[in-house]
């Protein structure tokens, strides 16, 4: 219907005023037939079809805009607790502020948050430390698999260098992959193989998950930055904002162990 409300606007535009009252609804309906026949017909429906729909763009993106703001400033006067409990952490213990991420090994958007995460450190070496949580979605069917090499990885001390193997490798993620890449970074292979097959492991794996879907975690990479939901892979700069504004407060809440 709105569609049909532009042709008309169009159409109305273009007819001499004096004659508007006097047009039939048939001499209308035919006057807009042979008009859209046209090339410039065609031509003012397309902009104005075009306009109007990038007009609705833009109200939806500033509504959304409004949201995210309004749900971010709720979540720094109620911040969201994570609890930390076995999961591998990458920082200072007494950071200022703690950054949780929920994560699949699969995800090519978790492979470009990794890079987002690793200019955090970078940029707030004293200030800020990463917990990362694994959440392998059914879709990627190397997730779980390497969500398990990395946790059997950290039994032996080597989480981040086997994390970072994972996410530059994303394609060749499988059982053969885990193992030669436990060998290179002089894991103890035989112990590595028995602790990804590990119930405690996989418990750990579905905690993690239960976890993300409590905090309206669906996709990945999701994280909390000192308690605020950053859900996507968002630029350096959006952490930034987050980050700094919780030091300007001395700090985000500290995180439950």
């Amino acid at each position: 219907m709105r569609i049909k409300y532009l042709i008309v606007a169009c159409l109305v535009a273009l007819l001499p005023t004096y004659t508007w009252a006097e047009v039939s609804q048939a001499e209308f309906e035919k006057a807009m037939e042979q008009y859209l026949k046209t090339p410039k017909g065609q031509e003012t429906l397309g902009q104005a079809v075009e306009g109007y729909f990038r007009k609705r763009q833009e109200e939806a993106r500033k509504k959304q805009e409004q949201r995210a703001a309004a749900q971010m400033e709720e979540q720094f006067k109620n911040p969201v607790k994570i609890p930390i409990g076995n999961s591998p952490v990458k920082g200072p213990k007494n950071a200022k502020v703690t950054i949780v991420e929920f994560s699949d090994f699969q995800c090519p958007y978790c492979a470009r948050g990794r890079i987002t995460i690793e200019q955090v450190l970078k940029a707030y070496p004293n200030e800020v430390k990463v917990v990362f949580k694994n959440l392998p979605l059914p879709f990627h069917k190397n997730a779980m698999g390497a969500a398990k090499a990395a946790l059997a990885a950290a039994k032996q001390g080597k989480f981040w260098e086997m994390h970072d193997e994972l996410f530059k490798n994303q394609r060749n993620l499988s059982q053969d992959f885990y193992i030669k890449t436990a060998q290179k970074l002089g894991l103890n292979v035989e112990k590595f193989k028995k602790d990804m097959n590990s119930p405690e492991i996989k418990k750990q794996i579905d905690e993690d998950m239960a976890l993300a879907r409590k905090h309206g975690i669906r996709g990945t990479p999701g994280f909390f930055v000192g308690g605020v939901a950053v859900k996507g892979a968002y630029p350096f700069e959006h952490f930034k904002k987050i980050i700094d504004r919780w030091l300007e407060k001395g700090g985000a809440p500290t995180q439950k162990s």
